[in-house]
């Protein structure tokens, strides 16, 4: 159960996608000015990762011992996340997998499904397709994977901070109501049919993230020619919704934010946003 809902969490990083581009390659952001008395950071994260692959920096660990607070995307600490989840993971209506796709693909994707998840497709055959693509990235990473949010909470439980999110689990499991069935339907199709290119394009954006490099993934994300069209669904207006919570952390304590890398950049990114809202946001190299 832990590493399933790991991997719906890990979805919004793929699916995420500068006014003004930063040239500097880093994934931490120092806010400041506006008045605020102490300064904020906000961390681009991927939410998943191989344990050979991760690795918290030294200069992370130093801002998150001298935060106050931490906001992730959900709080990650809520004893009803997995209840609340699984409330809302299913289709609406009562639809089924079957309803979506052809027979003959559905046998396929039955087959390869269960062979790279262990998990027999009828028994999830009402979920959300989009979640079950999500549940391939286990087998396309090909580990075990450790989930940065996870172990960052491990940190600030030593030192009793508070945990945050920017929106509930709820919010997050509704968006996928928005974007048709059908049209996830084929994105599951595409990933498992076509299971070694996935693997491909998923290793080479960790590659890009591994070198801190936020411009090309955000080239390569919002080309994807799945989810490059539901851009202000899965990006836009999240990311409008998070800048006021933002905006009252920071005025309030020195605050660490941890959010997937996708939502930093662009003119309608985290980054911008804040800077017309009148902050300063200054690269931190480590």
């Amino acid at each position: 159960m832990k590493q399933f809902l790991l991997a719906v969490i890990y979805v919004f990083t793929v699916c995420t996608v500068f006014a003004q581009i930063p040239k500097e390659k880093t994934l931490l952001w120092k806010i400041s000015g506006n008045g605020i008395q102490h300064p904020s950071y906000i961390f681009g994260t991927f939410h998943l990762l191989c344990a050979d692959d991760f690795k918290i920096p030294d200069t992370l660990r130093s801002v998150i011992r001298r935060s106050k607070q931490i906001y992730f995307e959900i709080k990650m600490d809520d004893p009803e996340m997995t209840k609340k989840m699984m409330q809302t993971i299913q289709m609406k209506d009562g639809h089924q997998l079957k309803d979506f796709i052809s027979m003959s693909d559905y046998d396929s994707v039955s087959t390869i499904f269960q062979n790279k998840t262990q998990i027999p497709l009828q028994f999830v055959a009402n979920y959300k397709p989009v979640i079950l693509v999500s549940l391939l990235y286990p087998a396309m990473l090909g580990c075990s994977p450790v989930a940065f949010e996870k172990e960052v909470e491990k940190m600030a439980a030593k030192d009793s901070l508070p945990l945050y999110g920017l929106e509930t689990v709820e919010f997050q499991m509704s968006i996928f109501d928005t974007i048709p069935y059908s049209e996830q339907a084929k994105m599951l199709i595409k990933s498992v049919l076509n299971f070694d290119d996935s693997k491909k394009e998923l290793s080479e954006l960790i590659d890009t993230y591994h070198k801190k490099d936020i411009n090309a993934m955000q080239t390569s994300i919002g080309s994807d020619k799945d989810f490059g069209k539901y851009e202000t669904i899965l990006l836009k207006k999240r990311n409008e919704n998070w800048v006021p919570v933002i905006s009252k952390a920071v005025r309030e304590k020195s605050t660490l934010f941890a959010i997937g890398a996708g939502h930093l950049g662009g003119s309608n990114g985290v980054l911008n946003l804040l800077r017309k809202n009148g902050f300063i946001i200054s690269p931190v190299k480590y």
